[in-house]
């Protein structure tokens, strides 16, 4: 796998998902600062030095593996959940018998929840193309018992191809898809998956795949169309959409050319329908007015 170990993720830290993240945990934080400092402290104890993969386990019970330096696997040890407002969300969403996509899936902390979720009858597809934290996502779906995911070792993109990874040594997080020739991933498309899996419908798909998130979406035209009731939830971090040569203006007219509006989650979790897009560091979900009315 041709996969680049040196970059790092363009833009200040203060610019970045990682610290929208952290300031959104806060108000969780300080609910119960003791509980959660002891957390944290606990979770860094595990590390430990020299160790490569650390355990944890979320609010629900799941045990869980994860490379030691992962920003996501941080948060879950430390607040329960990886979002906990958009898991409020979430589970008004997505009902059983669902299917649902976790595109950039990680070690499996938003698969998990909604594996549960969408019950036996449901389906998680899960996109994982990074070797290190997609063992982690079998390990931990294994682990749950899991049979209704399906995890793809792929890249979601437009089309059919092959491309890089770029993998920053601090959070394996932030590994993303490079153009260069001769890569060594897999890239295949949302439609092609969801024809294969002979998926006709979705409910709801999480993009977090650090900038490639328009190019996943050409990739999904027949989805978009064919699913009525669909919320997708797309992460915005203007430099990341840089590193591919988009401002998140496109992301705005390729949904609303789709009929799709913005919309943001409370802390409460209820979704709530933006007059406008503004480029605000974190999530944005996106659905047609009735499937929100």
């Amino acid at each position: 796998m041709a996969t680049d170990t040196t970059g790092t993720a363009p833009g200040s830290f203060f610019q970045s998902y990682t610290w929208a993240s952290w300031r959104r945990g806060f108000e969780l934080y300080w609910e119960h600062p003791w509980r959660h400092a002891g957390r944290w402290l606990a979770f860094m104890g595990r590390r430990g030095v020299g160790r490569r993969l650390v355990r944890l386990r979320d609010a629900a019970g799941h045990q869980m593996i994860s490379p030691r330096h992962n920003f996501t696997a941080m948060a879950v040890a430390v607040l329960g959940e990886r979002d906990p407002d958009i898991m409020r969300l979430l589970r008004r969403w997505v009902t059983a018998g669902d299917t649902v996509f976790d595109v950039g899936a990680n070690i499996g902390t938003y698969t998990l929840p909604l594996a549960r979720l969408v019950g036996d009858a449901g389906r998680v597809v899960a996109f994982e193309p990074n070797r290190p934290t997609r063992a982690c996502l079998r390990a931990n779906v294994r682990a749950a018992g899991f049979l209704q995911v399906a995890v793809i070792a792929a890249a979601a993109g437009p089309e059919v191809g092959r491309v890089s990874l770029v993998a920053p040594n601090d959070n394996p997080g932030e590994v993303h898809v490079s153009r260069d020739e001769g890569g060594g991933v897999v890239m295949t498309t949302l439609d092609e998956t969801a024809a294969r899996l002979r998926v006709a419908e979705a409910r709801y798909v999480k993009l977090d795949i650090e900038g490639f998130e328009l190019e996943a979406l050409r990739g999904a035209e027949t989805l978009l169309r064919e699913s009525p009731r669909l919320l997708v939830q797309t992460e915005v971090v203007p430099s990341h959409a840089a590193r591919f040569g988009y401002d998140w203006a496109q992301l705005r007219d390729f949904f609303a050319e789709r009929g799709y509006r913005p919309h943001r989650c409370t802390w409460e979790g209820e979704l709530v329908a933006q007059a406008e897009f503004a480029e605000d560091v974190g999530d944005w979900f996106w659905a047609r007015p009735e499937a929100v009315a």
